[in-house]
């Protein structure tokens, strides 16, 4: 017999519900709180009440993966009795590189290799409720960040839209993505091993979600930038299958994964500098986490660091036959996912707050300036793209200009692939959009940066400082944006009563929601820029190592 389904501590029987009046019943604790719990499946957890929703944070989700859990897939936590204090967020992956933290006194000491835990935020408890599911995949590519913050957490969009929202922390960068298959046959699918701690995560839900009033199935799953990425992978993995019903990239589009070659590469470099030999390759779960970072961040120096925002080129899954049997979109989008409803889209300029980060004079140049620091990405096409923006948008600054290309490629490029690939399929509709709201930081020169949309869709505008006089027009984008993210995990469809009328995106006339303090819809924005790309994709790089022609692939098997 199960017991405690959606119980509190010792005999409670009403429901936990918060709104305006506050929470009607909880049981008080020695330490005052009033304070609900949940029973798992494997074990009882206590949370807070946090803005009038209910937080259970860092509940672990999974077994430690130090040790002979490295580079290994995620087992299922061990049970326990004593109520878990889901109170702070878990350990981030580690991510480091030890050097820098020898020289930082401000090194996070809360890295752990043990790192699979989840945030749960829940408007209400035994109320005979089954609420959509929203399951938030943190960014910063594959390789760093974690689920915590104010800016990401779900306490307003639980209790404002009545929905339940989960976020996970998993393994990154080179400890959830070497390939070592190679080496030895107990590490068959390493490349993707961070991916599967998300898969595992998705079974927790599934399993455990409707103790806190969620409905297992209607599940979203949606991220922003590396959050993005890996919703695109899990698309394509039969072990996510049917974990999920719903999904959303935002600025964050992974059509393709790295390929058994280059993943090979990596890993044999990783081996080298470890001094580890091939025939042992076991040995390298008992080597000093510092050594293995140190190594990966040289590696990650080796091959250019972030390279071109969007192209992979760090250890990331690798097409292995095993976990990740294709490319997620580039050679067509998986069966798999053909009755997922999608929605995906980005910002207007991406890259404008990394870019000048690194370039703090990058409003000030010329065309030609602006040409000779594209050549590192198109070659000798440079001058002809910048010559082909500057037709197009003959108003815009060189800045502007650099900035609408440095979008386009490839964020924008891979939106529109995966948009394409996924409607062949005949399923499930797909949804596009473009926000192009402009922020007056840096006295403007960010215009639509890379992740200013984070809070329009969480519900947390005010978490992070607002420039004077655009609380009201955050507001008005976040009332857009949040209500069509929820609608959409309500029923598939993002339409809204804030939005004029949303069309499904087709290949022929690309519609797509332009979300602005006035929204409107428009066919193929700027598509001219991005079908003038199109016609040079074959002479750049799309993700490091290349892409093998799928039918040259089964030549060589």
């Amino acid at each position: 017999m199960q017991v405690g389904r959606r119980s509190f501590l010792a005999g409670l029987t009403a429901p936990i519900l918060l709104g305006s009046s506050g929470c009607t019943t909880s049981r008080l604790l020695a330490d005052g709180d009033r304070t609900p719990l949940v029973r798992t499946r494997y074990g009882p957890v206590v949370g807070k009440i946090d803005q009038g929703s209910l937080a259970f944070k860092g509940i672990p989700y999974g077994a430690p993966t130090s040790g002979r859990g490295r580079f290994m897939p995620p087992s299922p936590p061990q049970p326990w009795d004593t109520p878990f204090r889901a109170f702070d967020y878990g350990p981030m992956a580690p991510q480091t590189d030890p050097q820098e933290a020898l020289e930082s006194v401000a090194a996070d000491a809360r890295e752990s290799e043990d790192c699979l835990t989840l945030n749960v935020w829940t408007p209400a408890l035994d109320d005979n409720r089954k609420r959509p599911v929203m399951v938030w995949l943190h960014g910063g590519g594959l390789w760093r960040l974690s689920s915590a913050g104010d800016s990401q957490a779900g306490a307003h969009l639980a209790a404002h839209s009545d929905v339940v929202m989960v976020s996970p922390n998993h393994r990154l960068n080179v400890l959830a993505h070497a390939y070592l298959d190679e080496y030895d046959p107990a590490f068959a699918g390493s490349s993707s091993a961070g991916m599967l701690d998300l898969v595992l995560a998705l079974e927790w839900v599934r399993d455990n979600i409707e103790e806190f009033g969620g409905d297992p199935d209607n599940v979203t799953i949606f991220g922003q930038s590396g959050g993005g990425q890996k919703v695109s992978f899990l698309m394509a993995m039969p072990a996510a299958a049917g974990l999920f019903h719903k999904a959303i990239i935002q600025s964050g589009p992974a059509p393709l994964a790295l390929e058994k070659p280059y993943g090979r590469e990596l890993s044999a470099r990783l081996l080298t500098l470890l001094d580890i030999p091939t025939n042992r390759v076991r040995d390298i779960q008992e080597v000093p986490l510092a050594a293995i970072m140190r190594a990966y961040y040289q590696i990650f120096e080796e091959v250019g660091g972030f390279g071109v925002m969007g192209v992979i080129q760090d250890f990331a899954p690798v097409v292995d036959d095993v976990a990740l049997p294709q490319h997620p979109f580039w050679n067509g989008a998986s069966p798999l996912s053909r009755d997922i409803p999608l929605m995906i889209g980005c910002t207007r300029t991406e890259m404008t707050e990394y870019f000048l980060a690194s370039n703090p004079d990058a409003a000030k140049r010329d065309f030609a300036t602006v040409t000779a620091q594209l050549e590192p990405i198109f070659g000798t096409q440079a001058p002809a793209v910048v010559a082909h923006y500057r037709v197009t948008h003959p108003q815009a600054s060189p800045w502007e200009v650099d900035a609408l290309i440095r979008s386009d490629w490839p964020t924008r490029l891979f939106t529109q692939r995966i948009a394409d690939e996924q409607v062949k399929l005949g399923g499930a509709p797909v949804w596009m959009y473009r926000m192009d709201w402009e922020t007056t930081a840096r006295d403007g020169l960010l215009m639509s940066p890379h992740a200013i949309d984070i809070p329009f869709v969480l519900d947390t505008v005010g978490t992070e400082p607002v420039e004077p006089g655009q609380l009201g027009e955050q507001q008005r984008m976040m009332q857009q944006m949040n209500s069509a993210w929820v609608s959409f995990a309500r029923n598939g469809n993002p339409q809204n009563k804030y939005i004029p009328p949303w069309q499904p995106y087709n290949s022929a006339s690309r519609p797509t929601m332009i979300f602005n303090l006035h929204s409107h819809m428009a066919n193929d924005p700027d598509g001219s820029d991005l079908a003038f790309l199109k016609k040079d994709l074959a002479n750049l790089e799309v993700v490091a190592g290349g892409v093998t022609n799928p039918l040259e692939r089964e030549k060589s098997l």
